[in-house]
Formats: structure tokens, C-alpha cells, sequence
């Protein structure tokens, strides 16, 4: 993931749901109708649902960061 990607999600995991509204209208302004309407839905591998299971059983996972160890990311 490049670093403007992870800049961006550590953002957006931070950002207030009237924030994430404003972004996501942006985004959606960016991008034609056409655009959305023709992505395809990708169904998961067997990588993908390992990834899942492992996620689940991890207590790591289990709790959400807060917005203050999240913000030291950036």
C-alpha cells in the first residue's frame, strides 16, 4: 500500500461521521455514476477467508485502537 493510502485510511478511521459524509460525497463527485455501477463484486478466495478466520480468533482483533494510538500512526 503506498503511503498516500495509508495516510488517507488512518484519516478517514479518525474522522467524525459528519467528516466521513463530506468525504464520501467527494469521492462519489469525483467518480461518474457510470463508474460505480460497473464495478464488479469479487467473491473471497480461500486466502481471503483464512485471513477472515485468523482475524476472528485473534484477541488482537478484537479490540478497536484509539483515536489517540491511531493518530500516532500518522
Amino acid at each position: 500500500m503506498s503511503e498516500t493510502k495509508a495516510r488517507l485510511i488512518g484519516a478517514i478511521t479518525v474522522m467524525d461521521e459528519s467528516g466521513a459524509q463530506r468525504l464520501w460525497q467527494i469521492v462519489q463527485n469525483l467518480y461518474s455514476s457510470d463508474a460505480w455501477a460497473n464495478i464488479q463484486e469479487e467473491q473471497p478466495d480461500e486466502l481471503d477467508l483464512q485471513m477472515i478466520r485468523d482475524a476472528q480468533q485473534d484477541p488482537d482483533c478484537q479490540t478497536a485502537a484509539t483515536p489517540e494510538e491511531l493518530r500516532s500512526l500518522l
